[in-house]
C-alpha cells in the first residue's frame, strides 16, 4: 500500500514526519509532500506519478480553504481514499466531512495504523478519534527518496531538513494553561486530561537529537516546541546532563511568563539554552485576565524578563492586535510595554484569529463582535501575523 501525507507551509511538520516513521517502520511505503507554494499542478502530478492508494493532509485551520480548493481539483484523478488530520478536523470535523473519506480527530499516532488498514479494506469509519498515549514514536528517517517539496514553482524530491539550520522537536506534549484564543482550549472538551503534560523518555530525546547530529549536519541550534517547557527538577537535571555530554547544540524553547525560576535558567544556559520566546499577547493586565485567560501580572511579567536578561537569554515577545474586545486605551498599554522592552526587541505581532469551536470565538458570537460568516473567513486566511501596513503602523506607534 502506498501512503503520500501532506503538510501546507511547514517543512518541520512534526506531527506528519511522527506518522510517517511508524508507518514505515510497519513496512508501508509511505512518502512526504511539503507544500511551500499553492500549485494544485503540481500536486495532481506527484499524484499521478505516486499513485497513492491513501493521500493523507494535516491541515491547519488557516489553511482548510486552500485545502477545500485542493481537494476539488485532485479528488477525481484515482481511486485514493483521502484522510484528513490535523487541527481542523479537530476543532471542525463536521465541516472536513465532505472533503474526505475518512478525518481522525486529536493524535493520531495511536491509532494510524488501524485507519490504514480500515481504509485499504474498504471498511473505514468516518470519523476517528484517537487516544491520549504515552509519547513514543520511531526515530524519523531523514531521506531524500521519501520527500517532495513544491517550492519555486517545481516539484522536487529531497528531503527540506537537509538544508535547514534548525530542527525542530518536543520534550512534552499538552499544556496546564487554557489560553481562550488557543486551539488547546477546545482540546480540554476532547480530552478531559488534555492539559496534564506527558513527557517523553529523556534517553528517546536524545537518539532523535543524536540522530539529527548524524543525519542533518547543516542543523546548528534545536528548538524545542513545548507549548510551554516546564521541566521539574529531576526532569531538568536528567536533561541538562545528557544534552550536553550528548548534543551541545544551542537550543530555544518556550515559557509562560513566570515558569522559568533563576535556578533552571542557571541550569539550562550552562547546557545551551541561548534564546526563548514568551507570549506577552497584551500589556492590559484586564485584557489578559478577562479576555485570553492568561493570569500573571505586568510585575511578574517584568521580574521573568529581568531572569532571562540575568543570563543574557535572547526574547522574542508575542503579541495579538485587531483585539475587538479591548478599548484603544488597553491597545496603548500594550505599545507603551512594548517601549520599555529591553533592546534589541524581537517580536512577533499576530492579529487576532477566531478558530472553530475555541473559547474566544464563542465570547464573540455571544457579544455580536463577529458572526458565523466571520467566523469561517478566518479557514481561508493564510496568516495569523499582521499584515505588513499593520505591522508598519504599529512599529511607528512604538518608534515615536
Amino acid at each position: 500500500m502506498k501512503i503520500l501525507l501532506v503538510s501546507f507551509y511547514n517543512n518541520e511538520a512534526y506531527g506528519v514526519r511522527i506518522l510517517h516513521s511508524i508507518l514505515i517502520n510497519k513496512g508501508y511505503d509511505a512518502r512526504m509532500l511539503f507544500i511551500e507554494e499553492n500549485n494544485s499542478q503540481l500536486v495532481a502530478e506527484l499524484v499521478k506519478e505516486f499513485k497513492p492508494d491513501i493521500l493523507g493532509f494535516s491541515v491547519v485551520s488557516l489553511h482548510f480553504g486552500l485545502y477545500k480548493k485542493l481537494y476539488n481539483d485532485i479528488r477525481e484523478l484515482g481511486k485514493f481514499k483521502i484522510l484528513l488530520g490535523g487541527w481542523q478536523p479537530t476543532l471542525n470535523p463536521q465541516e472536513c466531512l465532505p472533503y474526505c473519506d475518512s478525518l481522525c480527530r486529536g493524535e493520531g499516532e495511536g491509532i494510524i495504523l488501524k485507519i490504514v488498514e480500515d481504509l485499504g479494506n474498504n471498511r473505514a469509519n468516518k470519523v476517528y478519534t484517537g487516544e491520549l498515549k504515552p509519547v513514543d514514536y520511531p526515530t524519523f528517517k531523514f531521506d531524500n527518496g521519501y520527500s517532495y517539496v513544491i517550492e519555486n514553482g517545481e516539484l522536487i524530491q529531497k528531503e527540506p531538513y537537509f538544508e535547514n539550520t534548525r530542527y525542530g522537536t518536543m520534550i512534552g506534549r499538552g499544556c496546564p494553561y487554557h489560553c481562550t484564543y488557543c486551539s488547546n482550549s477546545y482540546m480540554c472538551q476532547v480530552y478531559p486530561d488534555w492539559s496534564k503534560i506527558r513527557y517523553r523518555d529523556i534517553d528517546k530525546v536524545m537518539e532523535e537529537l543524536r540522530e539529527v547530529k548524524r543525519k542533518l549536519p547543516a542543523v546548528e541550534r534545536i528548538n524545542f516546541y513545548d507549548e510551554v517547557f516546564l521541566l521539574r527538577e529531576k526532569r531538568i537535571n536528567e536533561f541538562t546532563d545528557k544534552y550536553k555530554r550528548e548534543i551541545n547544540l544551542p537550543f530555544y524553547c518556550m515559557f509562560y511568563p513566570g515558569t522559568c525560576s533563576e535556578e533552571m535558567a542557571d541550569k539550562l544556559t550552562k547546557v545551551g539554552l541561548v534564546g526563548v520566546w514568551i507570549g506577552v499577547q497584551s500589556g492590559s493586565e484586564r485584557v489578559r485576565r478577562e479576555v485570553f485567560k492568561r493570569n500573571y501580572t505586568n510585575a511578574a511579567l517584568w521580574k521573568q524578563i529581568k531572569i532571562f536578561q540575568k543570563y543574557n537569554i535572547s526574547i522574542k515577545y508575542d503579541f495579538i492586535f485587531d483585539n475587538p474586545f479591548e478599548t484603544r486605551e488597553e491597545f496603548l498599554e500594550t505599545i507603551a510595554l512594548i517601549r520599555k522592552l529591553p533592546k534589541p526587541l524581537l517580536i512577533n505581532m499576530f492579529s487576532l484569529k477566531f478558530f472553530p469551536n475555541t473559547e474566544i470565538t464563542k465570547m464573540a458570537l455571544e457579544r455580536g463582535l463577529i458572526n458565523k460568516t466571520t467566523d469561517q473567513l478566518n479557514t481561508d486566511v493564510p496568516r495569523i501575523s499582521v499584515s505588513d501596513e499593520r505591522r508598519e503602523e504599529i512599529m511607528g506607534l512604538i518608534n515615536s
